[in-house]
């Protein structure tokens, strides 16, 4: 039953991966700064103090990106709220001394491009706009081109409100 969950759960996390992995933008081309608002990066920078809210902009694409820490190395990450669980790229786990084998990757996401790989992980620490969590599930992809932040971490945060442009995450109480 726990692996039939898991399956289903890592499916959802490679069906948006997917879906984020084309909209995103790809590597080797230079964001396009937003108009108004801090960038992404300073977004990101104002982490909340006890009982803040964080705001984030969204870029010129409409996507939210957030800078994190992850074992205390800097992570990049896509705020993905229809992702179940944190996504990594198989570059991403390498930097962070990850080890995954080949057999590791499993057809256990059904994409919209097909069957997707993925290789479950367990990160020890993530540090996300000044919250730490601890024991975090989360999954490397085969062929995912951006980190993305997913529902394993974002309901831990507190509540996450879109107004227009604006992501605002709100701790919990």
């Amino acid at each position: 039953m726990l692996n039939r969950l898991h399956i289903i759960s890592l499916s959802a996390v490679g069906s948006m991966s997917l879906l984020a992995a084309f909209i995103a933008p790809h590597p080797g081309k230079k964001p396009v700064p937003a108009a108004a608002g801090p960038s992404a990066t300073e977004s990101a920078a104002m982490a909340p103090s006890e009982g803040r809210e964080m705001v984030l902009k969204a870029d010129p694409a409409g996507q939210f990106h957030i800078e994190s820490q992850i074992n205390g190395a800097p992570v990049s990450f896509l705020i993905d709220t229809g992702a179940n669980m944190v996504a990594l790229t198989e570059a991403q786990a390498a930097d962070l001394g990850l080890m995954i084998m080949p057999d590791d990757f499993q057809p256990n996401m059904q994409t919209a491009s097909g069957v997707g790989y993925g290789a479950p992980v367990h990160l020890d620490r993530i540090e996300v706009g000044g919250f730490e969590l601890r024991n975090v599930d989360a999954v490397v992809v085969k062929d995912l081109e951006i980190n993305l932040l997913g529902q394993s971490v974002l309901k831990e945060l507190g509540s996450v409100e879109m107004k227009g442009d604006t992501m605002v995450l709100r701790p919990k109480i």
